[in-house]
């Protein structure tokens, strides 16, 4: 009996002793902020990813305060969490911080940023050969000839640069009769974008099309377009639900879906991964899908480009089916593409 009790004591001191053995894996989330509805569904998904994979997460928010994020990031290594995720406000200056916990020995995600930090991983998108993609399907839609802009987010963001660069390389190389009057860069705020395609249908009354590097700011400019009776088409990407009408009815000829609950979930799958020793590469693609209407993809055949594609009943399952797509039962491989 003795010795039973003794087995048992040093087993418990030992969990003690070791946070791994005494307690679950904790992942830190330093979030820009939780109120945007893209966040709101980021966070939902990744509390279920964080269930699947048998982890705690724990969401603090910026409120878009740069001091505020590095706070954040601070205190998780103070805390000595398994991991951390960051949404840099600059991904510059979240570096020092990055770096203490590198030195702490938590691995770190940048999430939709490239960050340059030494050991951190970057969770990214396959954005350039995506806008690509978008610039053919305008292109092909408009028989290689017209006027053309681009809503973007703002220059020096990874992301938004990389949409930009691949949609205009695209078009300058593949479609050389095809004009793009104007790249304007809107912070992500949709009342930019209504401004610039308004100054743009003003200026250019043969605009024949506006791709976006976010869904939002093609919404906005749909909104300015119909108000002043011009029939553009679209190309833009994040695969939100509200662009249903828009790709159904032909007038936006291709969509990228990313999601907010794909990335959310992605995201904290990819931290569970790390913080349980798996081996990711330092610099890990999301899986997304093309969207179109059949009808759309049909005419784009027709017009000489083929792309796979799902249209928007099957985008609606797949915008939530994150568990299957990423869950913990795919292999590591599948938890990235190709660029």
């Amino acid at each position: 009996m003795r010795i039973i009790l003794k087995v048992s004591i040093a087993l418990i001191a030992l969990a003690l002793a070791t946070p791994s053995l005494a307690a679950e894996k904790v992942l830190g989330v330093a979030a820009i902020d939780l109120q945007n509805s893209f966040y709101v569904r980021m966070k939902e998904a990744g509390d279920v990813a964080a269930k699947d994979y048998g982890v705690k997460s724990t969401w603090q928010s910026a409120e878009g305060s740069l001091e505020k994020q590095v706070g954040i990031i601070e205190n998780f290594v103070n805390q000595h969490v398994s991991a951390i995720l960051i949404d840099p406000i600059d991904k510059n200056a979240v570096i020092p911080a990055i770096k203490k916990a590198e030195a702490a020995g938590i691995p770190v995600i940048t999430m939709g940023n490239k960050v340059e930090a030494g050991e951190n991983y970057s969770t990214l998108y396959p954005d350039y050969d995506n806008m690509a993609m978008v610039a053919r399907a305008i292109g092909k839609s408009l028989d290689g000839k017209g006027e053309i802009a681009l809503l973007v987010g703002s220059r020096g963001n990874f992301v938004s640069d990389t949409r930009e660069k691949g949609f205009v390389d695209t078009i300058k190389k593949e479609f050389p009769d095809i004009k793009i009057v104007g790249v304007e860069p809107t912070g992500w705020d949709a009342a930019k974008a209504t401004n610039a395609a308004q100054t743009w249908l003003t200026t250019y009354p043969d605009l024949k099309a506006v791709a976006c590097i976010s869904d939002s700011l093609c919404l906005a400019a749909d909104s300015v377009a119909s108000s002043m009776g011009s029939n553009l088409i679209y190309g833009g990407y994040d695969g939100d639900a509200e662009m249903k009408e828009l790709i159904d009815s032909g007038k936006m000829v291709v969509d990228v879906l990313t999601g907010a609950y794909r990335v959310g979930y992605w995201n904290v799958a990819v931290a569970a991964r790390l913080a349980n020793g798996e081996k990711l590469p330092k610099d890990l693609y999301m899986p997304t899908y093309f969207v179109s209407s059949d009808a759309t993809a049909e005419k784009l055949k027709a017009a000489g480009l083929t792309f796979d594609h799902i249209n928007t009943d099957k985008e609606a399952v797949e915008a939530k089916n994150y568990t299957e797509q990423l869950g913990p039962k795919v292999s590591a491989s599948q938890m990235t593409v190709g660029k």
